[in-house]
């Protein structure tokens, strides 16, 4: 309601006070945000996780436990997931055939970091495909999809004018060696070992999913509020985030055969200590390999 109240009330304003006030009001927005993200408060809501064409979800094992609460038994089960959401050189080409336009296809960085440039597959958003052909579109609002090979299908659209701006037209030729070193390194390597050679956090053994294109997932779920205190505590005590972990995040999952799951994402530092901790009491504890 208060952001409601301060965009009517600027709307009374001269246009370039506007301007600058509303500049200052996204400036000041995005350094909260940073600092939230660095300090690990950064609140994402529910974090969406296979719902492209390009995401590929496997449930790998299920870890189940059963305890005793005030009320009953409750049953909470610790999904492993591995996530595949990168694009092969053979689904690229793929894509590209089902394209046609003079500026759709692979495109190549300017910009060469590590002897490696990045490349890229635009694909013309359908409502810029439509415009009539006689009426001439400024590069600005030519939108594409931007496809990369260790990630997929983009959320963000670019501009011709922004693709012009970053990268070259390349034939598929050019661009098959840039893409299949990508996309082979992704599977393990981060993008801050690929791009700049080493990564701060592999370097002192902390793990580092930046730019991967196979991640693996562990969300907790059934009766978590039941076992909240004991998952805090382990949460707390990660050693690789120092806490920052605390914070609930809730993932929602849906399987290549389309089952969804839901539930408390967990970090891969401290998934040891949290199945021994859940073990300790329960009435029933199983391992489930699928």
């Amino acid at each position: 309601m208060l952001l409601y109240t301060f965009m009517i009330r600027i709307l009374g304003m001269h246009v370039e006070k506007q301007n600058l006030l509303f500049k200052y009001f996204s400036d000041t927005l995005a350094a909260i945000i940073s600092q939230a993200k660095r300090s690990g408060r950064y609140d994402q809501g529910i974090l969406d996780v296979g719902m492209t064409q390009e995401d590929h979800v496997e449930l790998v094992k299920t870890h189940t436990f059963v305890r005793k609460h005030a009320t009953g038994k409750a049953k909470i089960e610790l999904h492993v997931l591995q996530v595949e959401r990168g694009m092969s050189w053979e689904g690229a080409q793929e894509k590209e055939k089902e394209v046609g336009g003079e500026n759709e296809g692979f495109w190549l960085s300017h910009q060469v970091r590590n002897n490696k440039k990045t490349a890229i597959l635009a694909v013309m958003d359908e409502s810029s495909r439509k415009e009539k052909k006689g009426k001439e579109k400024k590069d600005t609002s030519k939108l594409f999809f931007v496809y990369r090979p260790n990630t997929g299908q983009q959320v963000k659209q670019e501009t011709l004018a922004e693709l012009k701006k970053k990268y070259t037209k390349v034939s598929a030729d050019e661009c098959e060696e840039h893409w299949n070193k990508q996309y082979d390194s992704s599977a393990k390597t981060c993008s801050h070992a690929f791009w700049k050679g080493n990564c701060k956090n592999r370097s002192v053994g902390m793990e580092c999913e930046v730019g991967l294109r196979r991640k693996t997932y562990n969300v907790l779920t059934g009766s978590v509020l039941s076992v909240w205190t004991k998952v805090e505590s382990v949460l707390t005590n990660d050693g690789q985030k120092k806490g920052q972990h605390a914070k609930m995040q809730v993932v929602r999952m849906r399987l290549d055969e389309g089952r969804r799951i839901v539930g408390t994402l967990i970090p891969g530092s401290a998934i040891d200590q949290l199945i021994k901790t859940m073990g300790q009491g329960a009435e029933e504890a199983e391992e489930t390999i699928h």
